[in-house]
C-alpha cells in the first residue's frame, strides 16, 4: 500500500479524502495537521497523523515527509498558506524525493489574468492571486502533479459522477466527489501533469478520469 499524506486533513475536504483513502485497499492515509489536538483526534480514529505546519521552513516540513509516497494538499488561509506554504511543500517534496503531488485548487483560478476571470476573484484579489501563483509554481515544477480545481464546494453526498473541463463557472462540486476524484487520480497515471476543473455532473468518475 502507498502512504498518502493529506496536508489539511482536518479541513472539510481533507477529512473526506482521509475517510475515502481509509476505505481503499491500495492506500494508507496519513493525516497532516497543525495541532497536537488534531493529531490526537485522528489517532483515536485509527489514522496515523503528523504535525505538518507549512508556516515552518522547508527543512522543517521535509522532516514530516518520511516514508511518504504521495502528498495531497488541501489547505487555505491567506497568502502565507496559499502561496508561501504550498510552495515550501513542493520544495520539501522535491528534496525528500516524493514525486506525486495532488493539489486541491479553485475552479477557474487559471483564468485570474484573462477575460474569464470570475467576480469573486476581484473581490478576493490577494487570495486569488496567491492561489493562481501556487498553481503556476506547481505547473512549472518537476513534480508529478495533478491539480484538481473544484467549483463551489458543498457538503452533499458523493454521487460518483462529475464533469471535467477547463472552465465550468457558477456550478457546484461536493467535497465527497472531490475526494473521489483525488483517489481516482492517485490510481491513474494519465492524470500526472494534468490540471482540470471539476463539478458534479453525469459522467462516472472512473470514465471522466480515463478521458482526461
Amino acid at each position: 500500500m502507498k502512504n498518502v499524506l493529506v496536508v489539511g486533513a482536518h479541513g472539510q475536504t481533507g477529512r473526506q479524502v482521509v475517510a475515502q483513502l481509509k476505505e481503499n485497499a491500495n492506500f494508507t492515509p496519513i493525516a497532516g495537521v497543525r495541532s497536537q489536538s488534531q493529531v490526537n483526534k485522528f489517532t483515536k480514529q485509527g489514522v496515523e497523523a503528523r504535525l505538518v505546519d507549512v508556516r515552518q521552513s522547508v527543512a522543517q516540513i521535509k522532516q514530516s515527509l518520511n516514508n511518504i509516497d504521495a502528498i495531497v494538499i488541501s489547505i487555505a488561509g491567506g497568502w502565507m498558506i496559499d502561496l508561501d506554504g504550498k510552495v515550501k511543500l513542493y520544495q520539501a517534496a522535491e528534496q525528500a524525493g516524493i514525486k506525486r503531488v495532488i493539489l486541491v485548487s479553485a475552479g477557474a483560478i487559471q483564468h485570474f489574468h484573462d477575460e474569464k476571470k470570475l467576480d469573486w476573484m476581484s473581490q478576493w484579489e490577494e487570495y486569488s492571486a496567491a492561489m493562481y501563483y501556487a498553481d503556476l509554481f506547481l505547473l512549472q515544477s518537476s513534480l508529478d502533479y495533478t491539480i484538481v480545481r473544484p467549483e463551489n464546494l458543498t457538503n452533499e453526498p458523493k454521487t460518483g459522477k462529475v464533469t471535467i473541463g477547463d472552465y465550468l463557472p457558477h456550478n457546484y462540486t461536493s467535497r465527497a466527489n472531490v475526494a473521489a476524484i483525488i483517489i481516482a487520480s492517485l490510481e491513474n497515471d494519465n492524470t500526472i501533469r494534468k490540471a482540470f476543473d471539476v463539478e458534479d455532473g453525469d459522467t462516472p468518475i472512473s470514465q471522466a478520469i480515463r478521458e482526461i
